[in-house]
């Protein structure tokens, strides 16, 4: 029946081709076919999965593409589906008909709550823990049930590289025995003191539930902390990125400027994790760094149109924390702005229809007088509206619409010189469109 499922599975891959649809079917079909399928194929040495509740995508993809640039063949799920039968899907697009997939690494974005099936199937030997935070409440509910569902599974040979600066990740180091590799962001000139963020994911030392203090802060909870309780505290890892500016997109790692591939703080801590990954896989310094400069070097999002300069700053919808480094980025930017917000839809993978999590995003850090107005646009332009009336921001300064394209006469008569745009990635490509000036 293996042989049956791959042959059929791969049919359906190329009728998908041929009519360019689907990324999921093969995958659901031939798992229908022989549901053990993915426990009997031969896998190569490498496999690297990659979770966490943001950013996986694009830690991936630079993983992956960095790892093509090395002349390695890779299995990697390119098309972003996440979930058992679109990694299914596409493992077969590079497995033979004898069951061997045919590449040097597996890389693999993998969905939360798919790690343990994943995992127990194709026993990896890199887990990839970019973060763990509120996100998508109706489906995933709380960060300590994510994160029993990624170690249900957990292989005592697998290597898990992870992110030092949010003490919650360090529960891996104090439940298992695992080789961690860490890397962490040196304090920078966007680093605080004094927490301006309310709605935290974690307060609390993972070792004995002590409220941890904190030397600075680089964003919500990631920073350096110590716990007064006991001696659990932050530690520099060996790879370290320093020199952040945001307004560039660089920083640097091991005294080399490295192009992020983006203008907010998620950008570096995706970077430094697709680093650390390669670095655990032998990879040089100086090839993956020369990398990321050609891959990251076409991120370059802003434009000016009409005189004005345009920030489309991508987030995650269902996921606070994105949306609040969306606003952290701007409020560094003391020059005049109106923002515009929206989205197209929450999400597709379940009925609920959920906007509590706007409620931990910190709209009240935008009430400044040096933001002019607030564009709501989608079908929540409403509950946006709602909730930035809740920040004590006036309605004079919020208008709605549902359609971006209608508001584009006001925004370029608007008298901000910066227009930044919170917006869910569904939008990012609508939002360039409507202001980037006709050639």
């Amino acid at each position: 029946m293996k042989y049956i499922a791959i042959l059929i599975g791969k049919i359906f891959i190329l009728i998908g081709k041929i009519f360019k649809r689907g990324s999921s079917l093969p995958g659901k079909i031939a798992l229908k076919l022989d549901h053990k399928l993915l426990y009997q194929l031969k896998y190569p040495s490498n496999k690297i999965l990659i979770t966490g509740s943001s950013g996986k995508g694009s830690t991936t993809k630079l993983i992956a593409k960095t790892l093509r640039k090395e002349n390695y063949r890779v299995c990697h799920n390119a098309s972003g589906s996440n979930l058992e039968w679109g990694i299914a899907t596409s493992i077969l697009a590079k497995t033979n008909l004898c069951g061997k997939v045919n590449a040097d690494y597996l890389v693999l974005e993998c969905d939360e709550r798919y790690v343990k099936k994943i995992s127990t199937a194709i026993c990896p030997t890199h887990l990839v823990v970019t973060n763990l935070t509120k996100d998508q409440p109706p489906r995933q509910h709380d960060i300590d049930e994510i994160y029993t569902a990624i170690t249900k599974r957990l292989l005592s040979y697998t290597t898990i590289i992870t992110n030092i600066d949010e003490p919650y990740l360090r529960k891996f180091e104090l439940e298992f025995k695992n080789k961690i590799v860490y890397y962490s962001l040196a304090k920078n000139k966007y680093s605080y003191e004094k927490q301006i963020f309310e709605n935290l994911n974690t307060y609390y030392c993972p070792n004995c539930f002590t409220r941890l203090e904190y030397d600075y802060y680089n964003f919500e909870t990631l920073g350096k902390y110590s716990c007064p309780n006991c001696d659990f505290k932050y530690y520099k890892p060996n790879i370290i990125g320093t020199n952040l500016d945001l307004e560039k997109g660089t920083m640097k790692i091991n005294y080399e400027e490295v192009l992020i591939g983006g203008y907010l703080l998620y950008h570096a801590y995706n970077t430094l994790c697709a680093y650390a990954t390669l670095r655990s896989l032998n990879i040089s310094h100086k090839h993956i760094i020369n990398a990321f400069n050609e891959i990251n070097k076409i991120h370059n999002t802003s434009f000016v149109s009409h005189d004005k300069t345009f920030y489309p700053l991508s987030c995650k919808a269902e996921n606070a924390t994105t949306y609040n480094q969306a606003i952290f980025r701007t409020i560094q930017d003391p020059s005049t702005k109106s923002i515009v917000l929206g989205w197209q839809e929450i999400s597709r993978r379940y009925k609920h229809y959920d906007v509590s999590w706007l409620y931990d995003i910190e709209f009240e850090l935008l009430n400044k007088d040096n933001v002019f107005n607030f564009y709501c646009c989608g079908p929540d332009k409403d509950n946006l509206k709602k909730r930035l009336l809740l920040a004590g921001i006036s309605e004079d300064k919020i208008i709605t619409d549902n359609n971006p394209y209608v508001i584009k006469d006001l925004v370029m008569s608007d008298e901000a010189s910066c227009i930044y745009g919170i917006l869910n990635f569904d939008y990012v490509s609508i939002f360039k469109d409507a202001f980037k000036e006709e050639k």
